[in-house]
């Protein structure tokens, strides 16, 4: 599938009375959460040449956005650090390094039977870098013409609210393919609950910026620009699934 962005303004259309319920329905109504990826991973049976390039392609989009996270926590007032360091403390094995995500995203692919040469050898998609390229002009915005006028810290948080949104999709459907090599409770799955919690989190740290800054523009720059970008990511990770 090409890499396209949406040309609609869900923001205008979206409809709640709550801001929470009116970023996730944005979310929800984006094209990024109608891709073709997670109809392949709910019906595919997994082979492990596909596992490995889709563990390798999310751990590469996966690892850029953990290190946007640390500086977003040093951009954020001080009332909204506490929403992102729990995010932060997580992503990096709350106090145990040894149990960060990425060393749970690897330990998976071992136990899919998958070697070290298989896994690194695996081609980062153009998709993902695509999509990393995207990701950082709203993770860590500039003087760019895209942010004239809007305030940083709270793009970051529209930017992360539409990530961990989409997060829960993302992880519900890849636990479902991995299924098909009897790892659906592999403990990398956990972050289906996690993410839960985790945008609960990302929700709250943009409502504030809605509710205490008047932020809300500059929230929904940062998570349109995300949902767009995931786009690109998704081309990225359904192309690792094709043979």
């Amino acid at each position: 599938m090409a890499a396209t962005v949406s040309n609609a303004d869900p923001v205008q259309s979206a409809c709640a009375a709550d801001y929470g319920e009116k970023l996730r329905a944005i979310a929800a109504e984006h094209a990024c959460s109608q891709h073709p990826l997670f109809e392949k991973l709910d019906s595919t049976r997994l082979t492990q040449l596909q596992a490995a390039r889709l563990l390798r392609n999310y751990d590469a989009h996966a690892s850029v956005l953990r290190r946007y996270l640390l500086r977003a926590a040093a951009i954020m007032p001080e009332e909204a650090v506490p929403l992102v360091l729990e995010n932060v403390r997580n992503e990096y094995g709350n106090g145990d390094y040894s149990k960060n995500h990425q060393e749970q995203l690897r330990d998976l692919a071992w136990k899919s039977g998958i070697s070290t040469a298989l896994f690194f050898n695996a081609k980062v998609n153009t998709g993902i870098k695509a999509f990393i390229k995207a990701a950082r002009l709203y993770y860590c915005p500039g003087k760019g013409t895209h942010c004239s006028g809007m305030k940083n810290p709270a793009i970051v948080a529209g930017a992360i609210t539409a990530t961990e949104i989409l997060a829960v999709k993302e992880f519900a459907s890849m636990q479902k393919a991995f299924d098909s090599l009897g790892l659906a409770e592999h403990h990398w799955f956990h972050h289906v609950t996690i993410e839960e919690a985790h945008r609960d989190e990302s929700v709250a740290l943009a409502k504030y910026f809605e509710e205490k800054h008047d932020a809300a523009k500059s929230v929904e720059l940062g998570l349109m620009g995300i949902l767009d970008a995931n786009i690109y990511l998704y081309d990225g990770l359904l192309a690792a699934l094709m043979e």
